[in-house]
């Protein structure tokens, strides 16, 4: 672990004194003041945040609602998303519509949050308790984000202070199906807001020692994976975010963020039925992010302005059997050394109350170098360049219309590679690399109609696209990989129609979507061109999969002491007729996948939110000889408010000791328990 037990004791020492203090000024509030929490303001339907952007916001409301410590665990209620976790890289990603993690980039106030070599993230590794909130964009996103936005975009914004003084703490301690503590999470966060300007900071962190399997589990006499604590289950993560910020007039502000997060992503678990497999220790991950970024708006004009340098270290030893690990023995130590560096320039003109236009460019250029050992393999430098327009119209005051056009470009700065040498001095041309150069035009069409108030129709279509990433177009994988420079970008087409309304005891969100894609990347096998009897992987790019689906989104305020809510996607999909070639195209993608919950305020200060998640079977292989079964996972949550700013809860994930995957091979934890102490000012 990254933290030795020394250093996790001053940790919890830190917040043990901070909920002394923060106790301490409650309860003089709390006497000031007279008053007790009012229900009504604890249930009211939350409204979500004003802004401009489509899409599914999740508030950090809703994370602390439902204990979401990280990204993963944040939308995963939200309609048209699937989950995935897992695999050799140890991964928690997820889909959006089918479209994988390196389809739907992830930003973190503009600034792409995403490994240059692989084009993804690890979505487990972005902690949220410094967030305001997350915006889930879905095909038709802006094109003012720039390029690779090919599924959509998560936009998750930072929170800024809104108070002379504000602060929070989080303490949540959890145990497994047979009460032994299995994690640990803290957040310790304060800030302050002034007349010119503003100061934020945040610390994270979270040690995860094991989590249990349910008591369902069957083990294979082949695997090491008996019942109890699933192997290699354990990782920890700690994220620090610094936000500071002037405001020299109501209409200007310019703000510095860093953020530091250092992962002990801990070793990959291997699948459960199988004898042989490899197994992957990340010895480190880490990220550090500094941005700096700046808004005027005067009502008619504004222009915003993003800087952003991104540093990526990663490292992982490759054991090739349980044996090996248990003696230490690995390949050599495969090291990404990696940054990503930009900025984008926005600028907006209102001419009229029916007319708008906004414009930007985008410039964002990637570094990527994999050693072995000491010695450089591979050397990457490229740049991505966007520019993109949107114009808005509003011929009537309920009726709006908002075309965008783009162009995309990457460009190849340059490139070295040791295989590619050692490949053009044999002779041999299978492994020589020649980068090449793209360019796309991308565009949209959206027309949203009021047709009365709170109510609104909306018809979308969205042409995006997705550049073939630095390891789908390079890699070797130590010559089991076969590149290939000549793919091509993936493109595709959205088409929406959507209704969102509210009413004045529920709301309800609504789309029909379709959405065929050409040029999908996909694995094949082929014979090693030099060793033909030796099968080697290779991507090309599959002529067609498309994706179709129905989506509903629904909240409902049912009397002053009971709210409720729920989610459905009905999803669909085709492939095309090079499916028989591809060795992996769906990603589990479920039929049906539905969640709801409610909260219920059983009396002033308790209250209990139950939720419910289904997932239906899915494939788990393009020739569908292998199938995941469908699941429910219930929890359930308690929470006490002492007063207005301190409160306890207790929760228990998924009550029945479901066995459950959502990768093949890769089984969920069973029955855990948790309790949080949380305190605001």
């Amino acid at each position: 672990m990254i933290l030795s037990r020394t250093k996790e004791n001053i940790i919890k020492n830190i917040f043990i004194y901070s909920l002394t203090f923060f106790t301490l000024i409650a309860n003089a509030q709390e006497n000031s003041l007279g008053s007790s929490p009012y229900i009504l303001d604890k249930i009211d339907v939350v409204e979500g945040i004003e802004n401009e952007e489509t899409g599914d916001v999740i508030t950090q409301d809703d994370m602390q609602r439902d204990d979401a410590h990280d990204l993963w665990e944040a939308v995963r209620y939200t309609p048209g998303i699937t989950l995935s976790a897992g695999g050799r890289r140890n991964e928690s990603s997820f889909s959006v519509r089918g479209f994988s993690a390196d389809s739907v980039p992830l930003f973190v106030d503009g600034v792409s949050v995403a490994n240059p070599y692989k084009g993804n993230g690890d979505a487990a590794r972005i902690l949220t308790g410094d967030l305001e909130s997350v915006t889930i964009q879905k095909g038709y996103s802006s094109r003012l984000l720039g390029a690779n936005t090919l599924g959509g975009a998560i936009l998750m914004r930072t929170a800024k202070p809104k108070k002379s003084f504000e602060a929070r703490l989080d303490a949540t301690v959890e145990f497994d199906s047979v009460y032994k503590e299995s994690a640990e999470n803290y957040l310790l966060s304060a800030g302050a807001k002034q007349e010119l300007f503003y100061l934020k900071g945040t610390f994270q962190y979270r040690d995860i020692d094991h989590f249990r399997l349910s008591n369902d589990f069957k083990p294979t006499s082949v695997n090491p994976q008996q019942p109890g604590n699933r192997l290699f289950s354990d990782s920890s993560d700690t994220k620090y975010t610094l936000l500071a910020g002037l405001t020299p007039s109501s209409n200007f502000d310019i703000w510095a963020t860093y953020i530091y997060q250092d992962a002990d992503k801990g070793v990959s678990p291997p699948e459960t039925t199988i004898q042989d497999y490899a197994i992957w220790d990340w010895i480190k991950w880490k990220r550090e992010s500094i941005s700096l970024a700046s808004t005027y708006d005067n009502g008619r004009f504004k222009l915003d302005a993003l800087l952003h340098y991104d540093k990526y270290d990663n490292a992982l030893n490759e054991y090739y059997n349980m044996a090996s690990y248990k003696a230490g023995v690995h390949d050599r130590t495969s090291i990404y050394d990696e940054y990503s560096t930009g900025g984008r320039i926005t600028a907006g003109w209102t001419f009229n109350k029916e007319n708008k236009i906004e414009t930007a460019a985008t410039l964002k250029r990637e570094e990527h170098s994999g050693f072995s050992g000491e010695k450089r393999e591979i050397y990457i430098l490229e740049d991505t360049i966007s520019v993109g327009v949107e114009y808005t119209y509003v011929p009537f005051s309920n009726l709006r219309f908002v075309a965008g056009v783009g162009y995309d470009a990457l460009e190849p700065r340059d490139f070295q590679s040791k295989t590619s040498d050692f490949a053009e001095l044999i002779g041999s041309d299978s492994y020589v690399v020649k980068p090449q150069a793209h360019w796309l035009i991308a565009g949209q069409l959206g027309i949203f109609y009021e047709f009365m108030p709170k109510h609104e129709l909306h018809l979308t279509y969205a042409r995006k696209n997705r550049f073939p990433t630095m390891s789908e177009r390079y890699t070797t994988r130590y010559g089991r990989q076969l590149p290939n420079p000549h793919l091509q970008p993936e493109v595709a087409d959205h088409y929406e129609l959507g209704y969102k309304g509210k009413f004045s005891r529920f709301s309800i969100n609504t789309a029909l979507y379709y959405s065929p894609l050409t040029n999908k990347v996909v694995t094949i096998i082929v014979p090693n061109p030099d060793y033909p009897s030796i099968p080697v992987d290779y991507y090309i790019n599959l002529d067609k999969v498309t994706f179709y689906g129905y989506e509903l989104g629904g909240e409902a305020f049912i009397d002053d002491y009971m709210t409720a809510g729920v989610s459905l996607s009905l999803n669909g999909y085709n492939i095309g007729k090079s499916a028989n070639k591809a060795a992996e195209v769906i990603d589990y993608y479920p039929a049906v996948t539905a969640s709801g919950y409610m909260f219920i305020a059983l009396s002033e200060h308790l209250s209990v939110v139950p939720r419910v998640e289904y997932v239906d079977s899915r494939y788990a292989s393009i020739d569908k000889s292998d199938k995941l079964d469908s699941y429910v996972v219930a929890n359930l949550k308690a929470t006490y408010d002492y007063n207005d700013y301190i409160s306890f809860s207790a929760k228990v994930n998924n009550i029945f000791d479901e066995e459950y995957e959502i990768r093949q091979f890769y089984p969920q934890a069973g029955r855990s328990f948790s309790l949080t102490l949380s305190a605001k000012f």
